[in-house]
């Protein structure tokens, strides 16, 4: 193909490179930089041209000066045009799967999902736009084109690294050009370095012109080869710019000078003269209307309708159409409309041109003229965000529209800025207070630290006790999860003490208002030492409140069944007061409620080992999560999981799970869960070397003060406690134990589900025998009267490991049966292993070989390595000979691909499985391909047998079924 480029052969290989390597289902990256005018776009502009010539799809964008605060604005240009085309079947599977959810940016109304309530949709959009490229690529291979990606809107940047960071096995390219030695804002020069970091190899800076090259351009132009001196001079005023060249050659056909030896040394007298002179004089020489039609098109920015820079530059729509085709006879303007400037550079040197006093006076104007017309409120933004304020509540409103729109898209980038610019728009008060509440929200999505100041600065402000109430949770929440547990609590109590002070009209918004704060005040007073009397002295109001039929009493009932099981009350009750609070699956679907409520309410019926309904639950929550692409979810729900699996002695199952929240926790800033999930996965940490690096975070991991002293504290305490135990560092473990006890202790949270009394008896065992035997005792106490056997089954093993002796191997037998019959495989293996060691203690040698070996088998096939290890080892020392077991099968897999063939397993294809854990379609291929080779199948077809056949062990009982306790 012939582009009639000079001096571009090697950037054009690369081109057709890159674009192979999509056609070979290999997509890239290509990154086109360098200065204005050097060729990038029009380089972008032939790998469009050869990508279309070889059947694939073009999706083309383009940043723009004005448009940086757009809401996905360049997105929309990618995509807007390809779903205008597609209807009926090819429409549908565009948007399959994920990709619907980038709807909610492409502002489809007729298809887009219902917006997230309550929720960030900032991810999910990116996610959904990201697979919306995919299934584009399932017809033909896509070329995504973006030129000038530095003016790029932020949300639109979140995009382009979202999907150059997976991009292979895609039959998808990406070329992206960027202009460097620009400034940028910080955000977008982060963003541009990390693009750069992820083209790596894939970088290309076309070079400047040589002296021949410009010398052929002068050619061309002038119809006559220039002299040496001429071409010469060219080449050292332009630096062999290929844009500045033909400015140059522009400017000399404009002052009639030739390409003679002659004209050599005039070119040279034009060196100190910038492009922006250059183009100034050349637009003046057409008259005054001519100009102002130009500066009326800079202002509005490119692709202005004639219509509208007429109006703005005050003249009549056949005026404005014969200077438009007299400013594009000299190089301003392309032919036609829309007004376009031949580049950005000849439109930043007519803007620059007009008087810095009057830029935001115009761009008001335009603001006023667009708004007036029914614009795009970001177009209308654009420019209100470039003038000067003038206290126009008008602005403020069209500002705060565009905002929550904005936020609704998903791009709370553009939310922000357009709060900050109406804020400085006006000073009431109370509209202040409103702003600063709604920029906290947007900035709270960013993970921005001035959304606490932002969210302190709305409460101060805001005089109606109501308007407080509805800010008071959402910087509680804020303040949670980055650790700030004390300030959150302060809040949430004067938010409530001012309502319960003030004679407020108590209408619909302000009982929903009070019910939030209650739910977050439950949150904070039950899991705080400090607070917890007020819980206490609470609780039956909040209990009656949560019976009530709304969704805010409804996801208070949820709040509270979790603080109820943990703390042992009647399951009966507890279970009860959960179904109201799921109301179906309502709780689970709306997608408005918080994930730390949700957490509780999924996580009551693991204390109560519900461990089946906990389990659907959690898969009801993922499927949610994933529908909506919330990462937060995903790992409350991953957590919960793990608990359940840990439970039921499914460790590799569990790795996956506790893995997956730490993943999330690194790329998606939801630390939060991190003490959850290592709690939740305490025994797999504890059994499986596996996740050593894992259970190293327990050790690192450094809470705030205020929260180590809550419930958090203390279950990242009891993980320390435990791990310890199993190392034998019996002082760290009492220590780290008795901590925990004491928070425990001081807020009710006796559950004997949690076993941990069972864990600091072991570790008082040698210094304190009769305290040991007494929390042993409560434990085994607790669960009988709970009528929940799995604890019950440790506390046997406990006081039987402690007691000794006859009575020891009789609690340790009872130990084995009760665990036997409740499905709680690891804790049965261990209390086989104990067993076994205790009679081999005892000299019973033969006798301790088949407890042993039933639990050799058993740990083996729960993936507990650890104590797998100690039954070898137990057994060795009977005299027996056990076979190290050969890793194959199931326990072969890694956690992903567990989690992968899992999901395919359920009928899941690899595009869902890739949607459902948020990795690529390459990486779910490569899984499955390994997954396939450890189990000896050769389709998926094969996989439900495969993993139900690795695990040959009886279901735990189902509820209402439950093994009998014994007394």
């Amino acid at each position: 193909m012939q582009t009639g480029l000079l001096e571009r052969a090697h950037e054009l290989e690369r081109i057709d490179a890159f674009l192979a390597l999509a056609q070979a289902d290999s997509g890239d990256i290509l990154l086109i930089t360098g200065p204005a005018g050097i060729g990038k776009s029009v380089l972008l502009g032939v790998a469009g041209e050869r990508a279309h010539l070889a059947g694939m799809q073009v999706l083309s964008g383009r940043g723009r000066e004005l448009e940086g605060g757009f809401s996905f604005g360049v997105a929309r240009q990618l995509f807007e045009p390809l779903l205008a085309g597609a209807v009926g079947t090819k429409r549908d599977a565009l948007l399959a799967g994920a990709a619907r959810r980038a709807l909610t940016a492409l502002e489809d109304e007729a298809g887009a999902p219902p917006p997230m309530a309550g929720g960030d949709p900032s991810f999910a959009v990116v996610h959904g736009l990201y697979w919306l490229a995919v299934n584009a690529s399932r017809t033909a291979p896509v070329l995504v084109a973006i030129d000038d990606v530095q003016w790029a809107d932020h949300a639109s940047l979140r995009f382009v690294l979202y999907l150059a960071d997976r991009l292979a096995g895609l039959p998808v390219a990406l070329a992206v050009t960027w202009r460097t030695g620009d400034a940028v804002a910080p955000g977008t020069a982060d963003g541009l370095a990390r693009l750069e970091q992820i083209a790596a190899g894939g970088v290309v800076s076309p070079g400047a012109l040589s002296r021949e090259a410009v010398g052929t351009l002068l050619s061309g132009s002038f119809g006559t080869a220039p002299s040496d001196g001429f071409a010469g001079s060219c080449h050292a005023v332009t630096g062999g710019n290929p844009f500045l060249v033909r400015e140059l050659i522009e400017t000399l056909r404009a002052e009639g000078i030739g390409p003679g030896e002659a004209g050599a040394e005039r070119v040279a007298g034009l060196a100190p003269r910038s492009v922006a002179q250059q183009v100034a004089l050349r637009v003046a020489r057409l008259g005054p209307t001519a100009g102002e039609l130009a500066r009326a098109a800079a202002i509005l920015g490119d692709e202005a309708a004639l219509r509208n820079a007429a109006a703005l530059a005050g003249m009549g729509l056949a005026d404005a159409a014969a200077s438009a085709d007299r400013l594009a006879g000299i190089g301003v303007f392309e032919p036609g409309t829309p007004l376009r400037f031949v580049h950005s550079i000849v439109r930043r040197a007519v803007h620059d041109d007009i008087p810095q006093a009057e830029h935001g006076l115009r761009h008001a104007a335009a603001a006023r003229l667009l708004a007036a017309e029914g614009a795009d409120p970001d177009v209308v933004c654009a420019h209100l965000l470039v003038c000067e304020p003038a206290g126009s509540p008008e602005v403020v409103d069209q500002l705060r529209v565009a905002a929550a729109r904005a936020v609704g898209r998903g791009a709370p980038e553009s939310a922000a800025a357009y709060l900050r610019r109406a804020l400085a728009e006006t000073a009431d008060v109370s509209l202040r207070a409103a702003l600063l509440h709604e920029l906290g929200l947007a900035e709270k999505v960013l993970a921005d630290p001035a959304a606490v100041q932002h969210l302190r600065e709305s409460l101060e402000l805001a005089s109606d006790p109501v308007q407080r109430a509805a800010v008071a949770p959402d910087l509680a929440e804020l303040l949670v999860l980055t650790g700030q547990w004390d300030a959150g609590a302060a809040f949430i109590q004067a938010a409530l003490e001012e309502l319960a002070d003030r004679d407020v009209q108590q209408g619909e918004r302000a009982r929903a208002a009070v019910v939030r704060l209650q739910t977050w005040l439950a949150g904070f007073a039950a899991f705080d030492p400090r607070l917890v009397g007020e819980f206490d002295q609470r609780v039956d109001q909040l209990l009656a409140t949560a019976r009530k039929e709304t969704a805010e009493e409804r996801t208070l009932a949820a709040a509270l069944a979790g603080i109820l099981a943990w703390r042992g009350e009647q399951a009966e009750a507890v279970l009860e007061l959960l179904d109201h609070a799921l109301d179906g699956d309502r709780l689970l679907t709306r997608g408005d409620s918080p994930p730390l409520v949700v957490a509780q309410a999924l996580i009551a019926a693991v204390w109560l080992d519900e461990l089946t309904r906990a389990e659907v639950l959690a898969d009801q929550l993922f499927a949610c999560a994933r529908s909506r692409g919330s990462v937060a979810e995903v790992a409350v729900a991953a957590c919960v999981r793990a608990a359940v699996r840990v439970r039921r002695g499914e460790l590799a199952a569990a790795e996956s799970d506790v893995r997956t929240v730490i993943e999330i926790a690194a790329e998606h800033g939801v630390a939060f869960a991190v003490p959850s999930a290592l709690y939740c996965g305490a025994d797999a940490l504890i059994e499986r070397p596996e996740l050593a690096d894992v259970a190293a975070l327990a050790t690192e991991l450094k809470l705030d003060p205020d929260l180590a002293r809550t419930a958090t504290g203390a279950l990242l305490q009891e993980v320390r406690g435990r791990l310890a135990l199993a190392a034998g560092d019996f002082a760290a473990a009492r220590a780290d134990l008795q901590s925990a006890a004491a928070i425990f202790e001081s807020l009710h949270l006796l559950n004997p589900s949690t076993c941990w009394r069972s864990a600091l008896a072991l570790t008082l065992a040698a210094d304190d025998p009769g305290e040991a035997l007494r929390l042993a005792d409560m434990d085994l106490e607790l669960a009988r009267r709970t009528g929940l056997p799995r604890p019950a089954g440790v506390a046997l093993r406990t006081r039987g490991m402690l007691a000794g002796g006859q009575q020891g191997l009789d609690d340790l037998r009872e130990a084995a049966e009760v665990l036997a019959g409740c499905g709680a495989r690891l804790e049965h293996a261990r209390a086989l292993v104990e067993l076994g060691a205790a009679l081999r203690r005892a000299n019973q040698r033969t006798a301790a070989r088949e407890p042993l070996r039933e639990g050799l088998d058993l740990a083996y096939r729960c993936g507990a390595g650890r104590l797998t290890q100690r039954a070898m080892d137990e057994l060795r020392a009977t005299g027996a000979r056990p076979r190290r077991a050969t890793l194959t099968g199931l326990e072969a897999l890694t956690p992903s691909e567990r989690r992968v063939a899992e999901l395919a397993a359920a009928g899941m294809s690899n595009p869902e499985i890739a949607q459902a854990v948020f990795v690529t379609l390459n990486t779910v291929e490569g899984h499955l391909r390994h997954v396939y080779q450890k189990l000896s199948v050769s389709s998926r077809t094969e996989l439900p047998a495969a993993l139900r056949s690795a695990v040959p062990y009886r279901p735990a009982p189902q509820r209402g079924h439950k093994a009998k306790v014994p007394r």
